[in-house]
């Protein structure tokens, strides 16, 4: 069974390794459709609070003491989770609902929240 593990809250590119930045930029287009620099997702003195991804946070999620996936939530009721260290996008959070087109996956994922409380 997986586990959502190692929470951190997000404000700053400094936190994140350079697949990380990638993931977040994928994080911002899935959710409003725009390709915006990882940078103008984060808030900041001159961001445009409609591009920002508030609350923005990031959850390693293990099996068998293995990081398998890495989950970012955002914006109270959104989220992006993609196969660990890497770009590919194996489901979403939208609306507090978990989607993703692998049932196997998708069941796993939903166990995981729900024990962490997400």
């Amino acid at each position: 069974m997986a586990d959502f593990t190692n929470r951190r809250e997000i404000t700053s590119l400094a936190q994140l390794t350079p697949v990380q930045i990638e993931q977040l930029r994928r994080c911002g287009e899935a959710y409003d459709g725009e390709d915006l620099s990882p940078g103008q997702r984060l808030p900041s003195e001159t961001s445009d609070e409609e591009s920002v991804l508030h609350g923005c946070e990031l959850w390693d999620v293990v099996a068998d003491g293995t990081s398998v996936y890495e989950a970012w939530f955002y914006r109270a009721d959104s989220g992006s989770i993609f196969l660990a260290g890497t770009t590919e996008m194996v489901a979403q959070v939208i609306q507090f609902g978990l989607e993703c087109p692998d049932g196997d996956r998708e069941a796993e994922l939903g166990a995981a929240m729900a024990k962490a409380g997400i």
